[in-house]
């Protein structure tokens, strides 16, 4: 009557959980560098389940070969980290946030493999001791566990695609369907199994295009390790590179973009300072102020030719970095060698800002608490107060003031080499007031430039910050870049809400930064003037005042993904629901035909739990055989009912009035009984299954 029986062996029933649990180490694993840790971590999801299995299948007590097996595990886990410096309480101890303080691509050490070895070793065991349970689902459970871990760990790249969740959805629904031996023939479980996996298949694909604007990220939640990093302040060094323009500071490869060496953002009145305390690269951090809408990406490959002190150059914001030893200043993103290591050469990748200019007219400053620390100045002589008040009245937008900042200090200044350095009040007041011919009127090196750029537009309400970086070099034969004394230099770069931080060129004769004057800005057709007026002159705009941004949409109406999202999960929600509600329908109708239609909900439940009689048996030899098989007398009371109405019908439209009262009661009864038999993970989806309309 069940038909043949499923591919269910014992190899079988012990391999699929094994290759659930292996497919689930493989997100684990991209977050360590080279391809050693998957092996490592696959044999801690294998050896522990196979172990139990083989033991307690020679009559050991589970639990008691559990608890041997955790010991063991406990034991291998103190061998591995044995010289990692570490006691064996500080090492359990420790797993976590030493994980989520490592930089990223994890080396291949004890210390940092023991805990996701650990964690999947654990997994595996409890996987084996529920190895025989009805729901059929722990092996499943236990793979997501060691996926989600993946994806934690690596700040949810591991699976950026979703193949390895689509592998895990595959394999878990067709083991269920083909390797389960539940009596149903193999051929309708796969009609029904293939499908399910199917639609879980498209539904991962649609997710994985959905792009996710602020992943959560668990390093948030732990304090990296802080290193001290005590150094001069770099704009010293600027004259010493003057004095020595051709000294080879730099080998570099790679995107033609100029290089930041410090980011300086402290102004005490006397000298701007950099930070000192820094952290692994890639253990966490935000900028103090949010990144440009626009970047644009530059890769290098520096060599340290005659470069001293504890930073390394970087393009831009970095993202990675080849040598996991170097620190990194999160705020800034200024890089650091650690003491005592070389760092002679390493790849870098940086983001830039790179807003379209023709949009920056329009753009605003910050005005909360983070952009304030921007703007902080000590008090000011009463000539660089009046200089910047002739400024102020100049200009109607942000951006249009940093350039009138700009090309005044440019006018009518002179760069020079030799002239009286540092970046002092005092300096800044006679570089930019002091009276012709007297010592640095007018006339300084790029320190005194940026530095007086970034202290006007501060007073003048503009977030600013002082770099000190390298031009990108001079092309050699072999098709790198030799970075020389000559160029090195100074400049100032300016926060803009949206658009991130802009450098500024106010160098005489200087194009490292260029910007084209910009066009005076003219209302749009969809903004009438009466509703959006003109700006007070002597004011930068706030926030409130921007101007809406047309390169930039905001991630909450982005370019479909919303209506991706939510016509996924329509689709996902629909599926279940019109199965549900055609069920319903079905069943509503078998209740109009009386007691054959009785009968007809007798069969789908049958069908649904995987008995299936022969084609042709009456209905009192099949109601016979199911009540001997489920201990019940219910099913020949559905099926004398539905005999007496097939062979001696009611007229039309009475077929309810002849069904006996015990009918209703019967159906459900059976109902109920069939389910009982069925696994409890297989009965979640009874009133959804497809398979009753399958003849």
């Amino acid at each position: 009557m069940t038909g043949p029986r499923g591919f269910r062996t014992p190899l079988v029933e012990g391999v699929l959980p094994v290759v659930l649990l292996v497919l689930g180490t493989l997100t684990l694993a991209t977050a360590w560098q080279g391809v050693l840790a998957f092996p490592l971590l696959a044999l801690a999801a294998v050896l522990p389940y196979a172990l139990l299995r083989a033991v307690v299948g020679v009559g050991v007590s589970r639990w008691a070969a559990a608890t041997v097996l955790v010991l063991l595990m406990l034991l291998a886990a103190y061998v591995l980290t044995a010289g990692a410096d570490l006691s064996f309480r500080e090492m359990l101890r420790d797993l976590v946030p030493r994980l989520l303080t490592s930089p990223r691509p994890y080396a291949l050490r004890g210390d940092l493999l023991v805990g996701p070895m650990l964690l999947t070793g654990l997994v595996s065991l409890l996987v084996g001791l529920r190895a025989r349970s009805r729901l059929r689902v722990e092996p499943l459970v236990g793979a997501a566990v060691l996926y989600l871990a993946g994806l934690l760990l690596t700040g949810g790249t591991a699976d950026r695609w979703g193949l390895v969740a689509a592998a895990l959805l595959v394999t878990a629904v067709l083991g269920w369907t083909v390797v389960d031996d539940q009596g149903e023939p193999v051929r309708p479980r796969v009609r029904v199994g293939a499908p399910l996996a199917a639609l879980g298949v498209v539904a991962l694909a649609a997710s994985a295009l959905v792009a996710v604007d602020d992943p959560f990220e668990p390093r948030d939640l732990v304090d990296p390790p802080i290193v001290e990093v005590a150094a001069s302040n770099p704009l010293t060094q600027l004259g010493a590179w003057a004095a020595h323009p051709d000294e080879s500071l730099l080998q570099v490869r790679g995107d033609r973009v100029p290089l930041r060496l410090v980011v300086l953002d402290d102004y005490d009145g006397t000298q701007w300072t950099a930070a000192t305390r820094y952290q692994p690269f890639d253990t966490g951090g935000t900028t103090p102020l949010p990144r440009g809408r626009v970047e644009r990406s530059a890769s290098q490959q520096v060599r340290i030719t005659g470069l001293r002190g504890p930073w390394l150059p970087t393009p831009g914001q970095p993202s990675t970095v080849s040598d996991p030893a170097i620190l990194v200043d999160v705020p800034t993103g200024t890089l650091a060698r650690p003491e005592g290591h070389d760092a002679k050469e390493y790849a870098v990748t940086g983001s830039i800002d790179a807003p379209d200019e023709a949009v920056l007219v329009a753009a605003a400053v910050p005005q909360d608490a983070a952009a304030l620390r921007y703007t902080r100045l000590p008090p000011l002589p009463a000539g660089i107060r009046q200089y910047c008040s002739q400024i102020a009245g100049t200009a109607s937008t942000p951006y249009q003031l940093a350039l009138t900042i700009e090309d005044t200090i440019r006018t009518g200044s002179r760069l020079s080499y030799d002239a009286i350095s540092g970046s002092a009040l005092w300096r800044l007041d006679a570089f930019l007031v002091g009276r012709e011919g007297r010592s640095g009127a007018r006339e300084g090196t790029s320190e005194q430039f940026a530095s007086a750029f970034a202290v006007v537009a501060r007073c003048l309400g503009l977030p600013s910050r002082v770099v000190v970086g390298f031009r990108p070099g001079t092309d050699q034969p072999d098709g790198s870049r030799l970075v020389t004394g000559k160029d090195a230099f100074a400049w100032p770069e300016v926060y803009f809400e949206g658009h991130g931080w802009l450098p500024f060129s106010p160098l005489p004769d200087d194009d490292t930064f260029s910007h084209d004057p910009p066009p005076q800005p003219v209302e749009t057709k969809e903004r009438r003037p009466e509703d959006d007026p003109t700006p007070p002159a002597d004011a930068p705009k706030g926030p409130k005042d921007a101007a809406p941004d047309p390169d930039h949409t905001d991630p909450a109406v982005s370019a479909g993904s919303p209506w991706l999202l939510g016509t996924l999960g329509g689709v996902v929600l629909a599926v279940p629901l019109l199965l549900l509600v055609a069920r319903r329908v079905r069943s509503a109708r078998h209740r109009r035909r009386g007691a054959i239609g009785a009968w007809t909900e007798v069969t789908d439940a049958l069908r649904l739990s995987g008995i299936r009689p022969p084609a042709g048996q009456p209905a009192s030899e099949i109601a016979h055989d199911v009540d001997t098989r489920l201990g019940t007398t219910t099913t020949r009371v559905v099926a004398r009912a539905a005999e007496r109405a097939a062979y001696a019908p009611v007229p039309a439209g009475d077929a309810r009035k002849e069904v006996p009262a015990e009918v209703p009661a019967a159906v459900r009864e059976v109902r109920r009984a069939v389910r009982r038999v069925r696994p409890r993970w297989r009965r979640w989806w009874w009133h959804l299954d497809p398979r009753v309309w399958r003849r």
